[in-house]
């Protein structure tokens, strides 16, 4: 019922609006200007769209940049800290050295008794010619090897301090 009083209240706006062309233009202006004010408030909708999603991220960006300054300086300041712990440790190295030397050095082999070589199996000689292993080791071929050892021990710790 409704629908039907709709539909001719509707039919009798159309006859009244086409009995004139004037009423028709005016008509069309209206439609045109209320599609006008609709298009302006959804571009408004969506320029204040546009200027929250920018200033999130801006707020964003700043952000990242701080936590990436904050990271920089702390890895900077670990790097410091474990840089002057390699050079307080190379400083000790003299010391730390001689008292390697001292009480791991090697002494040359005494000439003993010769032993039987045990007896293995068919796959290996009986009588064994190979020289003894006698390993001489320079001094500065042990300061090399605890100036690498530590300059490791250093990146060792260092690399431990990044993650707490």
């Amino acid at each position: 019922m409704f629908i039907n009083a709709l539909i001719m209240g509707l039919g009798g706006l159309v006859r009244w609006v086409a009995a004139s062309g004037l009423r028709v233009w005016a008509m069309l202006a209206a439609i045109a200007l209320g599609a006008a004010v609709w298009q302006a408030d959804r571009a408004a909708h969506w320029a204040q769209t546009a200027r929250q999603t920018q200033a999130a991220w801006a707020d964003e960006r700043k952000a990242a940049a701080a936590a990436k300054l904050a990271a920089e300086t702390r890895y900077r300041s670990l790097a410091d800290d474990a840089d002057a712990q390699h050079a307080a440790a190379l400083a000790q190295g003299d010391a730390r050295l001689a008292a390697y030397i001292a009480a791991h050095r090697v002494q040359p082999a005494k000439a003993g008794p010769a032993r039987a070589a045990p007896d293995y199996g068919a796959a290996i000689s009986a009588n064994p010619t190979a020289p003894p292993i006698v390993a001489a080791i320079s001094e500065g071929d042990l300061k090399i090897c605890d100036a690498n050892y530590v300059y490791a021990q250093a990146a060792h710790d260092w690399a431990v301090s990044l993650n707490p």
